[in-house]
């Protein structure tokens, strides 16, 4: 066997390993691949949340982050989009303290939500109920941090009142226990007094009190209700 022979061999594996390792290419006229849809949180979805810091509106300055976690799993059809504890981020818009006549107000705006390390979403959402962070018993039992009264779904039907508009008629004060988780049809303001609570064209939810400084406490429940 001659060195030409060796040779020519040779070039011929590499040839046919070259052809082996390379990627398949489309056939022509074959559509392109389109890139998975963007999960999104439809309009009027309701979302159980807690505020993680406690905001003062004596400290709090506008740009400041604001950021909260879902009490529920996020549903899409039937499986888990997102578990509890995913975080929604918005800012302060603008705070004030109480002076003399002049109430205190504390504005904020929630601009995403975290579905996952990879999946940053664009959300608008607007406060449409405030309560007081639950009180955990001693002794398990309602209200503990496991009560979630059931998902809010990422799309179709959302759970809650999903119409309801904020400033409407609040539940009683007295109508949900310091223990219990604030139900997802709730409005208002709930067992907070001197506080009250709208919202503007922009998706600006301003929570104000003209009795004293606006302070929302670490674990503070929201229902936020998604507008876009």
């Amino acid at each position: 066997m001659n060195r030409t022979f060796i040779l020519g061999l040779a070039l011929t594996l590499v040839a046919q390993m070259s052809v082996a390792q390379a990627p398949p290419q489309p056939h022509e006229g074959a559509a392109p691949t389109q890139p998975p849809a963007e999960m999104r949180v439809e309009p009027g979805i309701t979302l159980r949340v807690e505020l993680v810091k406690t905001i003062d509106a004596k400290k709090a300055k506008p740009g400041d982050p604001v950021v909260v976690k879902t009490v529920d799993e996020l549903m899409s059809g039937t499986h888990v989009a997102a578990p509890r504890g995913t975080k929604i981020f918005g800012h302060v818009v603008a705070a004030a303290p109480h002076q003399g006549d002049t109430p205190s107000t504390l504005e904020i705006a929630f601009d995403k939500i975290n579905i996952s390390a990879e999946n940053e979403v664009s959300m608008k959402a607007v406060i449409q109920a405030l309560s007081k962070p639950v009180e955990i018993p001693a002794v398990g039992g309602y209200g503990s941090p496991n009560d979630t009264m059931g998902g809010a779904p990422m799309g179709g039907t959302p759970m809650g009142s999903a119409g309801s508009r904020v400033g409407g008629p609040p539940t009683e004060a007295g109508s949900v226990p310091s223990n219990a988780r604030i139900p997802l049809n709730a409005q208002g303001v709930i067992g907070m007094s001197g506080i009250s609570l709208s919202a503007d064209a922009q998706a600006n939810s301003t929570v104000t009190s003209r009795k004293h400084n606006v302070k929302l406490d670490g674990g503070t429940q929201m229902i936020l209700r998604v507008t876009q």
